[in-house]
This record gives C-alpha cells, sequence and structure tokens, in this order.
C-alpha cells in the first residue's frame, strides 16, 4: 500500500528542491561577478549596449530591460545586490527550486525594469543592476518566513523579516514620492517588492505564510503560523486548513495522543492518510520523529498482515 505511491519510491522533493534552489543563487552570483568583470575592461560598450536607456531602447535596442539586469556601476553595487540575493534567496529558493526561483528573478527584475523604462521615457537616464530581482526575492521571503529573525548592519538587534520588509518599502516609497535618492531607481525597488509578492501570491500561494495585503494581517495580536504552509486555499493569506480535523500545520496532536496517540494501538486509515498526504505535500523530511515512528509501525503492520 504504501510501495505504490509514487513519492514514496522518488527521492524527496524537498532535497531536490534544495539543491537546485542553491544551485540557482550561485549560478547567478557567478554570473553578475563573470559580467561585472567583463564590463570592467569594456566599460563603454557596457553603457551603450547594455545598460537600459529609453533612447537606446527606442532605438532598437530591445534586450536592455534584460541585460540591464545583470549590469552594476561598482563594486558596492554588485556587493550589496549579491548579499541581499544570498541571504534572502537562501531562504526562498530551497522553497520554490531552481526553475522557480529563476522565473521569480527574471520576471520580477523584467517587470521592475520595464515599469522605470515608461516612467523614464522622455529622460536621458540610463539603468542597471539586480535591485529589482533583489527586491522581489526580499519580498518573497518576507511572505514565506515573516517570523525569521533578521540582524541588519545598522540595527543592533534582531527583528523579524517582516518588519523589515514593512520598512524597508515604506521607505522606498517615501523616497520615491520625495524625489528618491540621487542614482538610485526607487521605482525599480517599488516594482521589484510588489512583483515578488504577486509572484508567490499567484504561483506559490500555499508557501505564504504572511499576506500583507489582508486586512487581517494588521490586527493586534496577529502570529504568523509557524512551519512550512500546507494547505490548499490560503484564502485569508495565512490561515491554511485542509479539513475541520486539521486546523494547523502540524496536523493532529499526535505528542499527546489526543486525535491518534502513540500508546502502542494500531496504526489507523485515517492516521495514516494523514501521514501520506503530509509526505506527498512536503516530503518525508517534514515528519516529526514521532510521526516517522508511526510511519514505520505502520510499514510493520502491513507487513505483518
Amino acid at each position: 500500500m504504501l510501495d505504490d505511491r509514487d513519492y514514496m519510491r522518488r527521492r524527496p522533493e524537498p532535497e531536490n528542491k534544495l539543491q537546485t534552489g542553491l544551485k540557482c543563487i550561485y549560478a547567478l552570483i557567478a554570473v553578475n561577478a563573470a559580467l561585472f568583470l567583463f564590463t570592467l575592461t569594456r566599460e563603454r560598450f557596457a553603457i551603450e549596449t547594455l545598460w537600459l536607456s529609453p533612447d537606446q531602447f527606442r532605438g532598437g535596442m530591445y534586450w536592455q530591460p534584460l541585460t540591464a539586469m545583470f549590469m552594476h556601476g561598482g563594486f558596492g553595487h554588485i556587493l550589496f545586490n549579491m548579499w541581499g540575493l544570498y541571504v534572502f534567496g537562501g531562504i526562498v529558493a530551497p522553497r520554490l527550486g531552481g526553475r522557480a526561483f529563476l522565473g521569480l528573478y527574471l520576471s520580477t527584475g523584467l517587470l521592475g525594469n520595464l515599469i522605470w523604462l515608461a516612467a523614464s521615457w522622455n529622460s536621458p537616464a540610463v539603468l542597471c543592476g539586480a535591485s529589482g530581482a533583489v527586491m522581489a526575492v526580499t519580498a518573497a521571503a518576507a511572505v514565506m518566513a515573516p517570523e525569521t529573525p533578521m540582524l541588519l548592519f545598522f540595527i543592533p538587534f534582531p527583528v523579524k523579516l517582516r518588519t523589515m520588509a514593512i520598512v524597508f518599502f515604506a521607505l522606498e516609497l517615501v523616497l520615491e514620492i520625495t524625489g528618491g535618492q540621487p542614482g538610485v531607481a526607487n521605482l525599480v525597488h517599488i516594482a521589484g517588492f510588489i512583483g515578488g509578492y504577486l509572484f508567490i501570491k499567484i504561483f506559490f500561494r500555499r508557501e505564504m505564510l504572511w499576506d500583507p495585503v489582508s486586512p487581517r494581517a494588521w490586527q493586534r495580536g496577529y502570529r504568523p503560523p509557524r512551519g512550512s504552509s500546507s494547505g490548499d486555499n490560503g484564502a485569508s493569506g495565512w490561515t491554511y486548513r485542509r479539513g475541520p480535523e486539521r486546523d494547523s500545520d502540524y496536523g493532529p496532536n499526535f505528542s499527546t495522543g489526543s486525535n491518534y496517540g502513540f500508546n502502542g494501538t494500531r496504526v489507523s486509515q485515517r492516521e495514516l492518510d494523514y501521514l501520506l498526504d503530509k509526505i506527498s505535500r512536503s516530503g518525508i523530511n517534514s515528519l516529526t520523529e514521532q510521526e516517522l515512528q508511526r510511519l514505520r509501525q505502520a510499514r510493520e503492520e502491513m507487513r505483518r498482515s
């Protein structure tokens, strides 16, 4: 009964996502670094051909919204962006996997650049940098792991990731409204934040533990649920339910035995279905030690029967 389940025969999905996600992060950092080193010797070529310029785009250089994502204007610029990609990507990529994370990075980076292009259509300004994509990854990390503590350079104590994201987004809005910082495309950052949120909301809603757009997320005393999201509706943005007896990500209260217990009784079909469903959704590594014991007991019971 267990061996005929396809996901019991395959390698657990979270391990694959972990590997491909981390490889994607390292590959993106390597590509950005390699192109930065290349442009150090071909700076004029990069600015005139690969950076995003409304004038050059109108002249037929339609690749610039993409290539500008991998260009940087200095060592500090690329260092800050790649640090953000490594830190926040390390939260998001292992959960999405390499392909989905690359889709997040490219689509949101393009979105930010295209919005800036439209807003700067008659401007002589030029644009480069991965900031839009990195801000999107930051937003994705905030809605997927809002309670993660973060240590920032200028704050001597840890803050929750969702708090940090709110502060960053509010700061970008204020700077954009007041005229922004010279040489900083705050509009791209804002578009990246929104794009990252929408990407997770549309394609990976089940991974969301916090939805800042939902009014209930701002109610006093609200705390996002702990653990990985596993529900199939996500209607409220943080409540994930799969039935009346599964009111949280942790399922039945195995530790106390209030639903099934660990008192030596046989594993019921209801308990086995729950365990197999959890493996299907989150991988075998998501099981607690007690749940693994019950799964092993079920195997033994089926072999004896």
